[in-house]
């Protein structure tokens, strides 16, 4: 009985483990992109992953807020975000205010 008890315990762990590695995953609705969006742990950089396309985007000045920029087929992607906000750009003249999925 300690066993299966024991063994409960382990298994709750791990799906708790498991739990927190999908909630660093910000997900965003822009326009008519689903972005997934994970952060570096120093800051430096993110992954994206725009419908599908995945995509690296470094941090770039900024005045306020985080800024990061890329490039995915030909298109530059600019994301950036103050607080829980997020905004993408693309091509530089193409703004989507983004929505938490």
């Amino acid at each position: 009985m300690k066993k299966i008890f024991v063994l409960g315990i382990v298994c709750a762990g791990l799906a708790a483990c498991d739990a927190d590695k999908k909630s660093d995953v910000i997900v965003q609705q822009c326009g008519g992109y689903t972005v997934e969006i994970t952060l570096s742990p120093d800051g430096d950089k993110i992954n994206a992953v725009l419908n599908g396309d995945a995509v690296e985007l470094v941090n770039s000045v900024s005045a306020s807020g985080g800024k990061y920029d890329g490039v995915l087929n030909d298109t530059a992607v600019t994301l950036w975000n103050k607080g829980d906000a997020w905004t993408m750009i693309l091509d530089e003249d193409i703004v989507t205010e983004c929505i938490a999925k």
